[in-house]
């Protein structure tokens, strides 16, 4: 059987040769893009300035807009999906609502995860109308496969909105060229970014069964997003045509604000509410000198790309002046409060829509990032009241996804329930770390620890200060209970959780 990477590579081999087949090269070379390959990564990719590597962080040396923003036009947050919605509407797009994170329609996911789960299965292989078509979206999709990157990197999340470009048509109505010029009308005119500040990525996708080729589009170190063809489904013995077309467009709605202001700190500018509500709780603010020099290089610190973490932070630390653990303990406080933030703002859409925290299926992820956040207060001092920030969260989103202030009663009974279980786990923790040797602990033995009894990385080094020890927490241990959790499974409630909290219908 073939798997995902192997299709990949199939189908790069044939795009490498014959691009023009692949990809709508036509606009681009129209538009004065020329064809390149990265000397670093070997991409291939396009731009209209000669440069030598393709504009990933890792080769780019990280971000290079911080500070040095390459529009004078600024987007907020809520504006942007405001004037995509107008912009992508003028152009023949019908902007829809969003669909549920929690993702019921499907059997291999518990959440959505971009714009294009929404329409996988029976969208994609034509057994359902669309909504519209063609359409444009802002969906919020949740992921929990990086969230020790939360706070760090600037640009990772576990909610992220998916500004949406879809279509879904017959091979003779498929219009490459005419999707690529309306994402690159949006990019010049309607988010006023130069195309001289663009590159584009050929790549291949595939998620869902689907399989595709994609030109990613980057800016200053940042991809913005990535617009897919996707027309094959993926079989046991390869891959094959799909019966209609689809134009699977997903784009970073928080990253049009962070590029457009310069400003080093995008949390800042994508929960500005509830990060300045934290500051103030908490008495913890960035030190906005270190912070300018730490974010252009923090996209390196990606633990998914990254072999040796530790060198990383060491590297980083050489090259603004910090020894390692200077920068750590500068930075780590700070961005556990945009952790927090985030984590109730992923709480406050899979409550909304009826997911509960639980000890199994996707309700495991939503435990464990209360629980995290939780930990991080308390590990810091960030005193604050969750049901006030989830208050402030749902005001500021009021705009844009009016449902989450309606439904804020249902949240707080279900966070109720979750803050009691707890606040009884942390009891039983130190109990029972009180009778185990800190230092011996293994990385697989804290996970089994994790799992079973709901002991935290945080709580196991709050022990050892106490006990005078020392203990090497791994920086991905959440990434490593996350993957060890990927099951083709949808969202379950175990029988407890049902009965101790009663919901009321959104």
């Amino acid at each position: 059987m073939n798997n995902l990477k192997n299709l990949k590579l199939e189908l790069k081999k044939k795009t490498d040769k014959n691009p023009e087949k692949y990809y709508p090269t036509s606009v681009l070379e129209n538009l004065g893009f020329n064809r390149s390959t990265c000397k670093k990564c070997k991409t291939k990719y396009w731009s209209v300035e000669k440069r030598t590597t393709c504009g990933e962080p890792e080769c780019n040396d990280g971000y290079s807009f911080i500070n040095n923003s390459p529009t004078k036009s600024k987007l907020s947050y809520i504006e942007t999906w405001k004037k995509y919605s107008k912009h992508m509407k003028k152009l023949g797009y019908t902007p829809i609502k969003r669909y549920p994170v929690v993702a019921r329609w499907r059997d291999d996911t518990w959440f959505t995860q971009a714009s294009i789960y929404c329409f996988q299965p029976y969208v994609v292989s034509g057994q359902v109308k669309p909504p519209a078509n063609p359409l444009v979206m802002s969906q919020p999709s949740l992921r929990f496969n990086d969230i020790d990157n939360v706070g760090i990197t600037g640009r990772h999340y576990s909610t992220h909105f998916h500004l949406g470009q879809h279509a879904f048509v017959s091979k003779e109505e498929y219009d490459q060229e005419k999707y690529l010029s309306d994402i690159i009308s949006w990019i010049k005119d309607g988010a006023k970014i130069p195309l001289e500040e663009v590159q584009f990525h050929e790549d291949q996708w595939g998620g869902g069964g689907n399989l595709g080729t994609s030109l990613e589009y980057f800016s200053n170190g940042l991809e913005l997003g990535n617009q897919v063809y996707m027309k094959y489904k993926i079989t046991p013995g390869g891959y094959k045509d799909l019966p209609i077309n689809i134009l699977d467009m997903g784009s970073g709605q928080e990253r049009y604000p962070w590029l457009t202001s310069g400003n080093p700190i995008s949390y800042e500018l994508t929960m500005p509410d509830s990060i300045n509500y934290l500051y103030k709780q908490s008495g913890i603010k960035p030190k906005k000198s270190l912070w300018k020099k730490f974010v252009p290089l923090s996209g390196k610190l990606n633990i998914d790309e990254v072999d040796d973490i530790e060198k990383t932070w060491s590297n980083i630390s050489k090259r603004i002046g910090y020894t390692k653990e200077e920068l750590k303990n500068e930075i780590y406080p700070v961005s556990s409060i945009y952790g927090i933030a985030d984590h109730f703002r992923t709480l406050l859409f899979s409550s909304t829509d009826g997911a509960l925290p639980s000890n199994s299926g996707g309700g495991y992820n939503l435990r464990s990032i209360f629980r995290r956040s939780m930990d991080l207060s308390n590990k810091h001092g960030i005193n604050f009241d969750y049901k006030k920030l989830l208050e402030l969260q749902s005001n500021y989103l009021k705009p844009q996804y009016p449902e989450l202030k309606k439904n804020l009663k249902t949240v707080f009974k279900i966070l109720e329930s979750e803050e009691t279980k707890y606040k009884n786990n942390i009891k039983n923790t130190k109990k029972l770390l009180n009778k185990i040797v800190i230092e011996k602990l293994t990385t697989s033995k804290m996970i089994e620890l994790y799992d079973s009894k709901g002991v935290s990385p945080e709580q196991i080094e709050e022990i050892a200060k106490t006990q005078n020890k020392k203990i090497n927490i791994p920086a991905d241990f959440y990434t490593k209970v996350s993957e060890k959790h990927e099951k083709t499974m949808k969202v379950s409630v175990t029988e407890d959780d049902e009965s101790e909290i009663k919901v009321e219908p959104t």
